[in-house]
């Protein structure tokens, strides 16, 4: 059974906080629009705990994020994301700017474990999981609510499925030897 939560307020922000801290092991994603901007402007974030429970913060509903800085900087929950230096410099400048600790970058591990190093998140689902993953919504207008079915199953897609891209990665990675390497590389 799929459990995917909507957090547009601050009151279910603050029990998503709570509930968060207490996992080992999350996704991330971000949505943004970046268009006629200095900074983009964050319209979601996307968590999930496993391909079967995900939630959607809704970064428009609510102001103030700055609380999501604790997952970020807690080195004791590991935080999955695809290319992730973009989304923990969007999200790291909205939470105060915080260091964002215990970081697994599913694109540079990719190339440890044989993939190519620069590997879409959809190349890398499709190569790894056999599934295939719309693109259509990449460059939507994520800060327009409210957001459509496309748009959510969309943010979903993208981070359901990291949980277990990581090991299968962590799996290559240490039968080919690289865990050492990968584990430098992955200090952020």
């Amino acid at each position: 059974m799929n459990k995917n939560y909507y957090i547009d307020t601050e009151e279910k922000f603050n029990w998503f906080i709570a509930k968060t801290l207490e996992h080992k092991i999350i996704a991330v994603d971000t949505e943004f629009l970046w268009r006629n901007t200095y900074n983009p402007i964050l319209g979601l974030i996307q968590v999930a705990f496993s391909k079967d429970e995900c939630y959607l913060i809704d970064t428009i509903a609510i102001e103030d994020i700055s609380a999501f800085g604790k997952i970020l900087a807690n080195k004791n929950i590991v935080k999955i994301l695809h290319d992730a230096q973009q989304d923990l410099l969007i999200m790291s400048r909205l939470c105060n700017y915080v260091t964002p600790m215990n970081i697994f970058d599913t694109r540079r591990a990719a190339g440890f474990a044989g993939l190519d190093h620069t590997i879409s998140l959809a190349k890398l689902i499709n190569e790894l999981l056999g599934i295939l993953l719309p693109k259509s919504e990449t460059t939507t207008d994520w800060t327009r609510r409210p957001l459509t079915e496309n748009q959510i199953q969309y943010a979903i897609d993208d981070v359901i499925h990291m949980c277990d891209i990581r090991e299968i990665l962590l799996k290559r990675i240490n039968q080919n030897g690289f865990g050492p390497w990968l584990n430098n590389e992955m200090k952020f």
